[in-house]
Parts: structure tokens; C-alpha cells; sequence
């Protein structure tokens, strides 16, 4: 499972064609422009995945979407204001989630301002369908704990975090992905999590060494690294 198997089983496989439907666009040019951004998705993930103190805004995304598949009513669509913040956890500002979208329709021949409307929608997909393979394949406690920092630091500027969600972030991260003390049990749940995450955060689209080179030029000012 990666991001690409993850947004095209979305909403039973009609993820894409109900993306594009609500920007105005055809089943094939959601699928061109949702193939364009995949690849930059993936590398700014796997950016931010490798540095615990970046991994905030992502938690309180996977815990949106964890009441989203949980609540009996509908979710109504993200508000326009959100989305600046939303792709900003992921891109780092909405200035280089905004070259993103001109990359990926230069790639796709969808329209830019169509794209970067499309991108909170996609991100929400992604990271829902993250969580919800995590969970599945039991890495669910370890997300509940992620879930639980963020939610008890709700409130808490960002000095004040050492103790809070960047503290607990730090230190439940750090023992996910390795490098954090731990007891053999929970060392060898990280090391399973790590091998599942970083799957599903590899892009499963063809990207050619000229446009993904790009994608990383883009997004150079992130911290850590990976490739789609």
C-alpha cells in the first residue's frame, strides 16, 4: 500500500472522480492532476515524518479523520480559510504549496488555482487513509497516544510545548520511527510502524529524475529528505 493505492481506494475507489467533480473537473483530469501531485505529497511527507518536532499538525489531521469515519453525520467540506494552514503543515507555507501546484499543472495541464483548491481535499484523503491503514495494521495504539499529545497540549503556544504535545511528540515519535529509548516490545512495534509508514509514504507513481528533481528543488527548505 502507498499514497497512490491509498487515494485511488478512497470513498470505495470514486475518491478522484469525486475530487474532480467537486472542483469542476473530469474523471480523467482529477486523475491527471492527482497523479501530478502524488509524487510531491510523498517527498514532503516523508520529509516531515522524519523530524518528530514537525509531526503536530499531521496528528491533528489523523485525528480529524479518525471522528470524520467515526461521527453518523456527514462532514461538511473544509472552509477556504483552513486550507492555507492545512497544506502548510505539509509543504512547510502556503508559498511552496502554491509552487507545487504550478509544478503539478505544468505536469497535468490542469489549471494551478484549480489544483492548489484541490490540494486541502487530497491531503485529507492521504493523511485519513494513512491512519486508517496504520490502524489496521495495528499500529492504532501508537496513533491514539500521537491523538492524545495533541490534544492535551490544545491551547499551549509553541515556547510552551517542551512539556506538552512537543515533548510527548518527541518522545512517542521518537520511539515509532527508532532512536528513542524503549522496551524490547515497543521496539519492535516501532520498527514494524517504521516499515509500514514508510511504504505507504513512498508515492507508487512513475516520476522521471527531471520533474522529481524539480519536486525536490521545491520543496529543499523542509527538513530530513525522501524521494517519491
Amino acid at each position: 500500500m502507498n499514497l497512490n493505492d491509498i487515494i485511488q481506494a478512497a470513498q470505495g475507489g470514486q475518491g478522484v472522480a469525486n475530487l474532480g467533480a467537486q472542483f469542476g473537473l473530469t474523471p480523467e483530469q482529477a486523475q491527471a492532476a492527482v497523479q501530478a501531485l502524488t509524487p510531491a505529497f510523498s517527498t514532503a511527507l516523508q520529509k516531515v515524518t522524519s523530524d518528530p518536532s514537525s509531526l503536530g499538525g499531521i496528528v491533528s489531521h489523523w485525528r480529524a479523520a479518525s471522528i470524520r469515519r467515526h461521527s453518523p453525520a456527514p462532514t461538511p467540506p473544509p472552509r477556504r480559510r483552513t486550507a492555507p494552514e492545512r497544506l502548510s503543515q505539509i509543504f512547510g507555507s502556503s508559498q511552496v504549496a502554491s509552487q507545487i501546484a504550478a509544478h503539478a499543472s505544468s505536469v497535468s495541464g490542469v489549471d494551478a488555482a484549480t489544483i492548489q483548491q484541490m490540494m486541502p481535499a487530497l491531503a485529507s484523503m492521504l493523511l485519513g487513509g494513512l491512519a486508517h491503514n496504520l490502524t489496521q495494521q495495528g499500529f492504532g495504539g501508537v496513533l491514539g497516544q500521537l491523538t492524545s499529545a495533541a490534544e492535551a497540549s490544545a491551547g499551549q503556544g509553541a515556547a510552551d510545548q517542551g512539556g506538552g504535545l512537543g515533548g510527548l511528540l518527541t518522545s512517542l515519535v521518537g520511539n515509532l520511527f527508532g532512536g528513542g529509548p524503549s522496551s524490547q516490545g515497543t521496539s519492535g512495534l516501532a520498527q514494524a510502524g517504521l516499515s509500514a509508514l514508510t511504504g505507504m509514504l513512498q508515492s507508487g507513481v512513475q516520476t522521471s529524475a527531471a520533474r522529481q528533481q524539480g519536486i525536490n528543488g521545491i520543496l529543499q527548505s523542509l527538513g530530513g529528505g525522501g524521494n517519491a
